[in-house]
């Protein structure tokens, strides 16, 4: 082994791993004005294996590129994660409201109302909904109290109330409703995602749902219904409760004459300024007159932000995923509820 010292003098020496001194060569000294040598800097004696040196332009490069291809890898297991965790979310919110739903009919030996109606010069003189009417069996006391139902929902005295964003009838997947609002004229609704099972004749011509070849109501909910559990004769295992729909603009525009969003509100169904005799019942109703997520569907349809896929929750408060591919004579069938059909969700 052989290292490198400076004596006292000045002068560079090696030592053997014997431990000798002996001098250093010529080419180890580098001439100096005049005749005292100078030793060299270490770096150009010290082995060359021992100097250090930084990654090459191209081992950078291949080092990024494998990052890269890790994160297109993981991206998205984790947007998977996330909307698994999103749509158990959207799940319990379903499953509180069914029971809440029971717990109102329990009560009062019906369920609440899809809408109330009262005629009146500027429309209905009503419209409180079905979720302002459970707000007393989601806990929300506080709220329900705040209304003065003896007013019109578009009553000024209301405003605060209705414009209230409540998150237990808010799909995490649906980030347009959380801070949303519909608005009619000057007034505005906070938006929600959940409506209730109308049934399928179309909200805009049976809004009573006396239009029913057997004289029954196809539906458990609409304008001033008062449906108990035993007339839901299907069975409540068949018979779709709540669903949900999104907002914002339609898949296809102009599948609904001239309305272009979904409009879906938890406070009412609040009167066309424009047009008295239009309920706007389907701001908390839905209709199955398309299967869900259907390309044409309108604010009358089921549409949700899940892919290919929109949560439901029966009417014996069961929560489940029906795929937007359903047969539609099948999600029609669900829609009914005493239409004596064989119906079950695959």
């Amino acid at each position: 082994m052989i290292a490198l010292k400076l004596s006292l003098n000045g002068q560079p020496q090696v030592i053997t791993h014997a431990g000798n001194e002996q001098a250093a060569t010529p080419n180890l000294l580098v001439a100096q004005s005049g005749n005292r040598p100078r030793a060299q800097s270490l770096c150009s004696i010290l082995p060359r294996y021992a100097l250090p040196r930084g990654f090459s332009l191209v081992e950078v490069l291949v080092v990024i590129a494998i990052i890269g291809i890790l994160v297109a890898l993981l991206l998205p297991a984790i947007q998977a994660s996330r909307e698994a965790a999103r749509k158990s979310s959207c799940k319990n919110n379903l499953r509180q409201v069914a029971i809440a739903m029971h717990n109102f009919e329990s009560a009062r030996k019906r369920l609440p109302s899809g809408y109330q109606y009262a005629p009146g010069p500027q429309g209905n003189s009503l419209g409180y909904s079905w979720t302002a009417l459970l707000l007393p069996f989601m806990e929300l006391q506080s709220m329900y109290d705040a209304f003065d139902f003896k007013k019109p929902i578009f009553d000024n005295i209301n405003a605060a109330i209705r414009e209230q964003h409540i998150p237990s009838l808010l799909c995490p997947t649906d980030v347009l409703s959380a801070t949303g609002y519909v608005e009619m004229g000057t007034e505005r609704y906070a938006m929600a995602c959940y409506v209730a099972n109308f049934g399928t004749p179309d909200l805009d011509d049976d809004q009573e749902q006396q239009l029913a070849p057997s004289g029954r109501p196809w539906g458990p909910f609409y304008r001033n219904s008062r449906t108990r559990l035993q007339e839901i004769t299907d069975g409540l295992a068949h018979t779709l409760m709540v669903g949900e729909r999104q907002n914002g603009p339609f898949r296809t525009a102009g599948s609904h004459g001239v309305h272009i969003e979904y409009e879906t509100t938890w406070a009412g169904a609040v009167r066309d300024v424009g047009d008295a005799s239009d309920d706007h019942g389907h701001m908390v109703l839905f209709q199955t007159g398309h299967t869900p997520n259907h390309a044409n569907s309108d604010d009358r349809d089921v549409c949700a932000s899940h892919s290919g896929e929109a949560l439901f929750a029966l009417c014996d408060g069961s929560v489940h995923s029906i795929r937007e591919d359903i047969d539609e004579s099948l999600y029609f069938a669900l829609g009914t509820m005493n239409g004596s059909e064989n119906s079950s969700i695959p």
